[in-house]
């Protein structure tokens, strides 16, 4: 839904007319959100001028359109959780601001794809002016004085016209067309899953039913570094990997879909369990902290321990690894290392990321 609304209003600015001068502001978050609309911004620097700006966390990407200023964020900042586009003329202009609440739809087909945002949007001039103003403050002297000059020159010559504060009907439409897209989005996302449940294939895994690398991997494609936080638990279940050539292959599946349904009862209807090795299984649990972690951890431990009274001849110790990250890709390399250092002991080890 935010997608279609930037793409909207960027089309807002490209469309024909003699409305000018033109100041286009995008807040993207991350470089990496921004390179696919290189063309797109290309574009409208070509005809705002100096009054086109993008601000991003991080360093500007590469193949930055000539002429497009770029503001250089701090991760900490407010402004680095905005993904907003805004578009003003002397007659017309429309925004779309969005703030990140770092929590996901767990129902989305994938980690980026169900990211949640509270956002406002608004085909109505004064709303627009009221935006550009607000961001040209915001950014300040990071602006630079050609593109503070280029914003300003659009906002001196903005033009009050009378009634259209109180119109509603654009944004209404808007709206109208906005959750009618977020809506099939949803449709589309049920009805894949339900596929993959009859034909799961490589992102399910057999034998115990829960996700596989194969899916991590595609869950996880397009996510930025930066953004989203990740809270992850590698848990390793001692001596899973030697009950087929001790008790069986039945005994080996049985413990192994007890093991899934712990986790599944653990991650909530955002996070994901996934079978990462013959032992191993990762929790990413979206938005989690570090004490949440901790304490959901050590629970997981002594319920999956707690396998043994089903599984008598089975002993089911476990130990866990958590961290709390906004890198992508995951830090699962360290924690693996730090999982092996624990070596055959249980308990709940912090990695620091």
């Amino acid at each position: 839904m935010l997608d279609a609304l930037g793409h909207a209003a960027a089309e807002f600015a490209l469309a024909p007319s003699r409305d000018r001068p033109m100041a286009v502001v995008g807040m993207a978050q991350r470089a990496e959100y921004l390179t696919p609309l290189l063309d797109t911004w290309s574009q409208l620097a070509a005809l705002c001028g100096d009054g086109a700006v993008v601000a991003t966390a991080g360093p500007p990407p590469d193949g930055l359109p000539a002429g497009l200023g770029h503001v250089r964020l701090t991760d900490g900042e407010d402004a680095a959780r905005e993904w907003s586009v805004t578009v003003l003329t002397p007659r017309s202009g429309t925004t779309v601001v969005a703030h990140d609440l770092e929590a996901v739809d767990g129902a989305a087909r994938s980690l980026e794809r169900g990211r949640l945002f509270r956002a406002r949007w608004s085909f109505r001039h004064v709303d627009a002016h009221s935006e550009l103003l607000r961001l040209r403050h915001q950014l300040g002297p990071r602006l630079g004085a050609r593109h503070t000059g280029g914003l300003d020159e659009v906002l001196s010559r903005v033009v009050p016209i009378p009634g259209t504060a109180t119109d509603h009907r654009y944004d209404a439409a808007a709206d109208a067309l906005a959750r009618y897209l977020s809506e099939e989005r949803r449709r589309a996302d049920t009805a894949q899953h339900r596929l993959d449940d009859l034909e799961p294939g490589a992102e399910r895994d057999p034998r115990s039913g829960l996700r596989t690398r194969a899916f991590l991997d595609r869950w996880l494609a397009g996510s930025a570094p930066g953004t989203l936080p990740l809270g992850l638990v590698l848990l390793r279940v001692h001596g899973l990997g030697s009950v087929t050539r001790r008790h069986g292959f039945r005994a080996e599946t049985s413990v192994l879909r007890g093991v899934a349904r712990l986790l599944e009862g653990h991650t909530g209807s955002a996070g994901r369990p996934v079978r990462v090795g013959r032992e191993e299984f990762l929790l990413v649990l979206p938005g989690s902290d570090v004490g949440s972690l901790a304490v959901g951890a050590r629970r997981l431990c002594e319920s999956v321990a707690g396998l043994s009274a089903a599984f008598p001849f089975v002993p089911t110790p476990c130990h866990a690894v958590i961290t709390r990250t906004r890198h992508r890709p995951l830090p699962l390399d360290a924690m693996w290392a730090a999982l092996d250092g624990a070596g055959a002991g249980t308990g709940v080890t912090l990695l620091r990321g």
